[in-house]
Protein backbone atom coordinates (compact mmCIF):
# COMPACT_ATOMS: atom_id res chain seq x y z
CA UNK A 1 0.00 0.00 0.00
CA UNK A 2 1.63 3.22 -1.24
CA UNK A 3 -0.35 6.19 0.02
CA UNK A 4 -0.30 9.71 -1.39
CA UNK A 5 -2.21 12.85 -0.44
CA UNK A 6 -2.57 16.37 -1.89
CA UNK A 7 0.24 18.82 -1.21
CA UNK A 8 -0.67 21.86 0.91
CA UNK A 9 1.76 24.08 2.81
CA UNK A 10 3.89 22.08 5.27
CA UNK A 11 1.31 19.35 5.79
CA UNK A 12 3.60 16.67 4.32
CA UNK A 13 6.07 17.20 7.18
CA UNK A 14 3.38 15.93 9.54
CA UNK A 15 1.37 13.44 7.49
CA UNK A 16 4.31 11.49 6.08
CA UNK A 17 5.74 10.35 9.46
CA UNK A 18 2.21 9.72 10.78
CA UNK A 19 1.38 7.37 7.92
CA UNK A 20 4.76 5.66 8.16
CA UNK A 21 4.12 5.08 11.87
CA UNK A 22 1.04 3.09 10.83
CA UNK A 23 3.18 0.92 8.58
CA UNK A 24 2.21 2.41 5.22
CA UNK A 25 4.58 3.32 2.42
CA UNK A 26 4.22 7.01 1.63
CA UNK A 27 4.64 8.73 -1.72
CA UNK A 28 5.47 12.26 -0.66
CA UNK A 29 3.70 14.63 -3.05
CA UNK A 30 6.00 16.99 -4.93
CA UNK A 31 5.68 20.71 -4.25
CA UNK A 32 3.48 22.41 -6.85
CA UNK A 33 5.13 24.09 -9.81
CA UNK A 34 3.88 26.00 -12.83
CA UNK A 35 3.90 22.69 -14.74
CA UNK A 36 1.69 21.13 -12.03
CA UNK A 37 -0.81 23.98 -12.36
CA UNK A 38 -0.87 23.75 -16.15
CA UNK A 39 -1.42 19.98 -15.99
CA UNK A 40 -4.30 20.30 -13.53
CA UNK A 41 -5.88 23.16 -15.49
CA UNK A 42 -5.76 21.07 -18.66
CA UNK A 43 -7.50 18.10 -17.02
CA UNK A 44 -10.03 19.89 -14.79
CA UNK A 45 -13.31 21.52 -15.84
CA UNK A 46 -12.60 25.13 -16.82
CA UNK A 47 -14.56 26.81 -14.02
CA UNK A 48 -13.21 24.69 -11.17
CA UNK A 49 -11.23 26.62 -8.56
CA UNK A 50 -7.44 26.76 -8.59
CA UNK A 51 -6.97 24.52 -5.49
CA UNK A 52 -8.79 21.75 -7.38
CA UNK A 53 -6.58 22.20 -10.43
CA UNK A 54 -3.33 22.30 -8.45
CA UNK A 55 -4.14 19.23 -6.34
CA UNK A 56 -5.35 17.33 -9.41
CA UNK A 57 -2.04 17.94 -11.17
CA UNK A 58 -0.27 17.03 -7.94
CA UNK A 59 -2.08 13.68 -7.68
CA UNK A 60 -1.18 12.80 -11.27
CA UNK A 61 2.46 13.26 -10.26
CA UNK A 62 1.93 11.01 -7.22
CA UNK A 63 0.41 8.23 -9.34
CA UNK A 64 3.32 8.49 -11.76
CA UNK A 65 5.65 8.07 -8.75
CA UNK A 66 4.00 4.74 -7.90
CA UNK A 67 1.18 5.59 -5.50
CA UNK A 68 -1.66 3.05 -5.45
CA UNK A 69 -3.85 4.71 -2.79
CA UNK A 70 -4.97 8.34 -2.73
CA UNK A 71 -6.13 9.86 0.55
CA UNK A 72 -8.46 12.86 0.77
CA UNK A 73 -10.52 14.70 3.32
CA UNK A 74 -14.12 14.38 2.15
CA UNK A 75 -17.65 15.28 3.05
CA UNK A 76 -20.99 16.47 1.77
CA UNK A 77 -21.29 20.20 2.24
CA UNK A 78 -21.92 23.18 0.01
CA UNK A 79 -18.28 23.93 -0.86
CA UNK A 80 -16.87 21.80 -3.68
CA UNK A 81 -13.88 20.95 -1.48
CA UNK A 82 -15.91 18.13 0.08
CA UNK A 83 -16.16 16.46 -3.33
CA UNK A 84 -12.55 16.85 -4.50
CA UNK A 85 -11.73 13.20 -3.87
CA UNK A 86 -14.67 11.79 -5.80
CA UNK A 87 -14.40 14.22 -8.73
CA UNK A 88 -10.66 13.88 -9.08
CA UNK A 89 -10.89 10.09 -8.82
CA UNK A 90 -13.34 10.03 -11.73
CA UNK A 91 -11.03 12.21 -13.86
CA UNK A 92 -7.95 10.14 -13.01
CA UNK A 93 -9.69 6.82 -13.71
CA UNK A 94 -10.92 8.15 -17.05
CA UNK A 95 -7.25 8.81 -17.83
CA UNK A 96 -6.49 5.14 -17.18
CA UNK A 97 -4.97 5.30 -13.69
CA UNK A 98 -5.86 2.52 -11.26
CA UNK A 99 -5.80 3.19 -7.52
CA UNK A 100 -7.86 2.96 -4.35
CA UNK A 101 -9.59 6.07 -3.03
CA UNK A 102 -9.63 6.63 0.74
CA UNK A 103 -11.67 9.53 2.08
CA UNK A 104 -11.61 10.69 5.68
CA UNK A 105 -15.38 10.73 6.18
CA UNK A 106 -17.61 9.33 8.92
CA UNK A 107 -19.01 6.60 6.67
CA UNK A 108 -15.48 5.56 5.64
CA UNK A 109 -14.08 5.13 9.16
CA UNK A 110 -14.76 1.33 9.32
CA UNK A 111 -12.86 0.86 6.04
CA UNK A 112 -9.94 2.99 7.29
CA UNK A 113 -9.87 1.02 10.56
CA UNK A 114 -9.67 -2.27 8.62
CA UNK A 115 -6.80 -0.88 6.57
CA UNK A 116 -4.89 0.14 9.71
CA UNK A 117 -5.44 -3.26 11.33
CA UNK A 118 -4.34 -4.96 8.11
CA UNK A 119 -1.11 -2.96 8.05
CA UNK A 120 -0.41 -3.76 11.71
CA UNK A 121 -1.40 -7.42 11.58
CA UNK A 122 -3.54 -7.33 14.72
CA UNK A 123 -5.88 -5.02 16.64
CA UNK A 124 -3.56 -4.48 19.67
CA UNK A 125 -0.65 -3.62 17.41
CA UNK A 126 -2.89 -1.29 15.37
CA UNK A 127 -3.96 0.54 18.54
CA UNK A 128 -0.34 0.89 19.66
CA UNK A 129 0.69 2.25 16.25
CA UNK A 130 -2.24 4.68 16.24
CA UNK A 131 -1.17 6.12 19.60
CA UNK A 132 2.40 6.44 18.32
CA UNK A 133 1.13 8.08 15.14
CA UNK A 134 -0.85 10.79 16.92
CA UNK A 135 1.91 11.43 19.46
CA UNK A 136 4.54 11.87 16.75
CA UNK A 137 2.14 13.88 14.59
CA UNK A 138 1.35 16.30 17.41
CA UNK A 139 5.02 16.99 18.14
CA UNK A 140 5.87 17.42 14.45
CA UNK A 141 2.90 19.72 13.92
CA UNK A 142 3.44 21.85 17.03
CA UNK A 143 7.13 22.34 16.15
CA UNK A 144 6.19 23.44 12.63
CA UNK A 145 3.62 25.78 14.16
CA UNK A 146 6.19 27.40 16.46
CA UNK A 147 8.72 27.80 13.63
CA UNK A 148 6.14 29.44 11.37
CA UNK A 149 4.91 31.72 14.18
CA UNK A 150 8.40 32.92 15.04
CA UNK A 151 9.17 33.52 11.36
CA UNK A 152 6.09 35.73 10.95
CA UNK A 153 6.85 37.61 14.18
CA UNK A 154 10.54 38.17 13.39
CA UNK A 155 10.49 39.00 9.68
CA UNK A 156 8.99 42.54 9.96
CA UNK A 157 11.73 43.59 12.39
CA UNK A 158 14.69 41.86 10.73
CA UNK A 159 17.45 43.85 9.06
CA UNK A 160 17.55 41.15 6.40
CA UNK A 161 14.11 39.47 6.12
CA UNK A 162 15.57 36.73 3.94
CA UNK A 163 17.49 35.44 6.98
CA UNK A 164 14.15 34.49 8.52
CA UNK A 165 13.15 32.47 5.46
CA UNK A 166 16.54 30.78 5.37
CA UNK A 167 16.30 29.86 9.04
CA UNK A 168 12.75 28.60 8.56
CA UNK A 169 13.86 26.34 5.69
CA UNK A 170 16.70 25.01 7.85
CA UNK A 171 14.36 24.33 10.78
CA UNK A 172 11.82 22.57 8.55
CA UNK A 173 14.57 20.28 7.26
CA UNK A 174 15.55 19.52 10.86
CA UNK A 175 11.92 18.73 11.72
CA UNK A 176 11.75 16.39 8.75
CA UNK A 177 14.92 14.59 9.88
CA UNK A 178 13.97 14.30 13.57
CA UNK A 179 12.27 10.93 14.11
CA UNK A 180 11.18 11.05 17.78
CA UNK A 181 9.13 13.28 20.13
CA UNK A 182 12.08 13.87 22.50
CA UNK A 183 14.22 15.28 19.70
CA UNK A 184 11.32 17.42 18.49
CA UNK A 185 10.83 18.85 21.99
CA UNK A 186 14.49 19.84 22.14
CA UNK A 187 14.30 21.38 18.69
CA UNK A 188 11.18 23.35 19.61
CA UNK A 189 12.82 24.72 22.77
CA UNK A 190 15.78 26.00 20.73
CA UNK A 191 13.70 27.98 18.25
CA UNK A 192 13.09 31.13 20.30
CA UNK A 193 16.81 31.76 20.85
CA UNK A 194 17.66 30.96 17.22
CA UNK A 195 15.14 33.40 15.82
CA UNK A 196 16.05 35.89 18.56
CA UNK A 197 19.64 35.92 17.28
CA UNK A 198 18.55 37.46 13.96
CA UNK A 199 19.74 41.08 13.78
CA UNK A 200 16.85 43.53 14.11
CA UNK A 201 16.33 46.87 12.42
CA UNK A 202 15.43 50.05 14.30
CA UNK A 203 11.75 49.73 13.35
CA UNK A 204 9.49 50.48 16.35
CA UNK A 205 6.07 49.96 14.79
CA UNK A 206 4.73 47.42 12.33
CA UNK A 207 1.15 47.07 11.09
CA UNK A 208 -0.53 43.84 12.16
CA UNK A 209 -2.70 42.19 9.51
CA UNK A 210 -5.06 39.22 9.69
CA UNK A 211 -4.94 36.80 6.76
CA UNK A 212 -8.32 35.16 6.09
CA UNK A 213 -9.99 33.33 3.23
CA UNK A 214 -10.18 29.91 1.61
CA UNK A 215 -8.04 27.32 3.40
CA UNK A 216 -5.80 26.20 0.52
CA UNK A 217 -5.14 29.78 -0.60
CA UNK A 218 -4.15 30.73 2.95
CA UNK A 219 -1.90 27.71 3.57
CA UNK A 220 -0.17 27.11 0.22
CA UNK A 221 2.59 29.68 -0.47
CA UNK A 222 2.90 28.66 -4.12
CA UNK A 223 -0.66 29.78 -4.79
CA UNK A 224 -0.60 32.96 -2.68
CA UNK A 225 2.97 33.88 -3.77
CA UNK A 226 4.17 33.40 -0.19
CA UNK A 227 2.10 36.35 0.93
CA UNK A 228 3.12 36.09 4.59
CA UNK A 229 6.79 36.50 3.74
CA UNK A 230 6.11 39.18 1.11
CA UNK A 231 4.20 41.30 3.60
CA UNK A 232 6.71 40.52 6.35
CA UNK A 233 9.53 41.81 4.16
CA UNK A 234 7.50 45.01 3.70
CA UNK A 235 7.36 45.41 7.49
CA UNK A 236 3.97 43.81 8.19
CA UNK A 237 3.23 41.25 10.89
CA UNK A 238 0.88 38.70 9.30
CA UNK A 239 -1.37 36.54 11.46
CA UNK A 240 -3.15 33.84 9.39
CA UNK A 241 -6.43 32.58 10.80
CA UNK A 242 -5.40 29.06 9.74
CA UNK A 243 -2.12 27.13 9.99
CA UNK A 244 -1.09 23.55 9.29
CA UNK A 245 -1.40 22.79 13.01
CA UNK A 246 -4.94 24.14 13.19
CA UNK A 247 -6.05 22.57 9.91
CA UNK A 248 -4.95 19.14 11.13
CA UNK A 249 -6.94 19.65 14.33
CA UNK A 250 -3.95 19.37 16.67
CA UNK A 251 -4.79 22.73 18.27
CA UNK A 252 -7.63 21.04 20.18
CA UNK A 253 -11.21 22.19 20.58
CA UNK A 254 -10.88 24.78 23.33
CA UNK A 255 -12.93 27.92 22.75
CA UNK A 256 -10.71 30.96 22.30
CA UNK A 257 -10.72 34.28 20.49
CA UNK A 258 -9.47 32.51 17.37
CA UNK A 259 -11.86 29.57 17.51
CA UNK A 260 -14.39 28.77 14.82
CA UNK A 261 -17.21 29.10 17.35
CA UNK A 262 -16.15 32.63 18.34
CA UNK A 263 -15.87 33.64 14.68
CA UNK A 264 -19.34 32.28 13.92
CA UNK A 265 -20.86 34.15 16.82
CA UNK A 266 -19.16 37.36 15.75
CA UNK A 267 -20.33 36.95 12.14
CA UNK A 268 -23.98 36.34 13.02
CA UNK A 269 -25.20 39.96 12.57
CA UNK A 270 -23.73 40.01 9.04
CA UNK A 271 -23.67 36.37 7.87
CA UNK A 272 -26.29 33.97 9.16
CA UNK A 273 -24.84 30.59 8.13
CA UNK A 274 -21.89 29.02 6.34
CA UNK A 275 -22.24 28.73 2.57
CA UNK A 276 -18.79 27.14 2.26
CA UNK A 277 -15.21 28.06 1.48
CA UNK A 278 -14.57 29.76 4.86
CA UNK A 279 -17.01 32.59 4.10
CA UNK A 280 -18.58 32.74 7.56
CA UNK A 281 -15.18 32.25 9.18
CA UNK A 282 -13.70 35.11 7.15
CA UNK A 283 -16.45 37.52 8.20
CA UNK A 284 -16.14 36.50 11.84
CA UNK A 285 -12.35 36.66 11.87
CA UNK A 286 -12.47 40.13 10.31
CA UNK A 287 -14.81 41.35 13.05
CA UNK A 288 -12.67 39.79 15.78
CA UNK A 289 -9.58 41.38 14.23
CA UNK A 290 -11.18 44.82 14.25
CA UNK A 291 -12.09 44.39 17.91
CA UNK A 292 -8.53 43.24 18.73
CA UNK A 293 -6.97 46.33 17.14
CA UNK A 294 -5.52 44.80 13.99
CA UNK A 295 -4.52 47.35 11.35
CA UNK A 296 -6.00 45.53 8.36
CA UNK A 297 -7.31 42.31 6.85
CA UNK A 298 -6.20 40.49 3.69
CA UNK A 299 -8.77 38.11 2.19
CA UNK A 300 -7.54 35.51 -0.34
CA UNK A 301 -9.89 33.28 -2.30
CA UNK A 302 -9.91 31.33 -5.58
CA UNK A 303 -11.40 32.90 -8.67
CA UNK A 304 -14.67 31.08 -9.48
CA UNK A 305 -15.16 30.19 -5.79
CA UNK A 306 -18.83 30.97 -5.19
CA UNK A 307 -18.58 31.45 -1.39
CA UNK A 308 -15.45 33.60 -1.74
CA UNK A 309 -17.22 35.78 -4.31
CA UNK A 310 -20.62 36.26 -2.67
CA UNK A 311 -19.06 37.20 0.69
CA UNK A 312 -17.22 40.20 -0.84
CA UNK A 313 -19.99 42.80 -0.28
CA UNK A 314 -20.33 41.70 3.35
CA UNK A 315 -16.60 41.98 3.97
CA UNK A 316 -16.67 45.47 2.41
CA UNK A 317 -19.56 46.43 4.70
CA UNK A 318 -17.69 45.20 7.78
CA UNK A 319 -14.63 47.15 6.60
CA UNK A 320 -16.65 50.38 6.39
CA UNK A 321 -18.63 49.97 9.59
CA UNK A 322 -15.71 48.84 11.78
CA UNK A 323 -13.13 51.05 10.07
CA UNK A 324 -10.61 48.32 9.26
CA UNK A 325 -8.88 48.30 5.84
CA UNK A 326 -9.53 45.30 3.62
CA UNK A 327 -7.55 43.92 0.68
CA UNK A 328 -9.29 41.14 -1.24
CA UNK A 329 -7.22 39.02 -3.63
CA UNK A 330 -8.73 36.61 -6.14
CA UNK A 331 -6.29 33.89 -7.21
CA UNK A 332 -6.20 31.53 -10.17
CA UNK A 333 -3.67 29.98 -12.55
CA UNK A 334 -3.43 33.28 -14.44
CA UNK A 335 -2.67 35.50 -11.44
CA UNK A 336 0.48 37.53 -12.11
CA UNK A 337 3.05 37.99 -9.36
CA UNK A 338 3.87 41.57 -10.38
CA UNK A 339 0.26 42.70 -10.18
CA UNK A 340 -0.24 41.07 -6.79
CA UNK A 341 2.93 42.67 -5.38
CA UNK A 342 1.79 46.09 -6.59
CA UNK A 343 -1.49 45.69 -4.73
CA UNK A 344 0.31 44.54 -1.57
CA UNK A 345 2.63 47.53 -1.68
CA UNK A 346 -0.30 49.93 -2.11
CA UNK A 347 -2.11 48.28 0.82
CA UNK A 348 0.94 48.60 3.10
CA UNK A 349 1.27 52.26 2.12
CA UNK A 350 -2.39 52.77 3.04
CA UNK A 351 -1.85 51.15 6.45
CA UNK A 352 1.15 53.38 7.19
CA UNK A 353 -0.72 56.57 6.18
CA UNK A 354 -3.70 55.51 8.28
CA UNK A 355 -1.43 54.95 11.27
CA UNK A 356 0.06 58.43 10.93
CA UNK A 357 -3.42 59.94 10.55
CA UNK A 358 -4.76 58.20 13.65
CA UNK A 359 -1.49 58.83 15.51
CA UNK A 360 -1.96 55.79 17.71
CA UNK A 361 1.02 53.72 18.87
CA UNK A 362 1.06 49.98 18.39
CA UNK A 363 2.77 48.10 21.18
CA UNK A 364 4.16 44.64 20.53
Amino acid sequence: MKVAFPYMGNIALVLEPMLRALGAEVVVPPAPTRATVELGARLAPELMCVPFKVTLGNMVRCLEMGADTLGYVGGSWSCRFGYYGRLQADILRDLGYRFELLQLRHDQLPLIARKVIGLAGSLPRALSRTVTMFRLGWHKSSTVEEAERLTRATTPYAQNPQECQSLLSQVLNEIRATPDPAGLRRLKRSLRSRFGAIVRSDRHWVPRVKLVGESYCVLEPFINFNISHRLGAMGVWVDPFLTTHRWLGFHGFRLSKDSVSAARRAARPYWRYCVGGEDENSVGQMILSARAGYDGVVHVHPFACMPGTVVQPTLAKVSRELDIPLLSLSLDEHTAEAGLLTRLEAFVSLLEKRHRRLNRPYLV
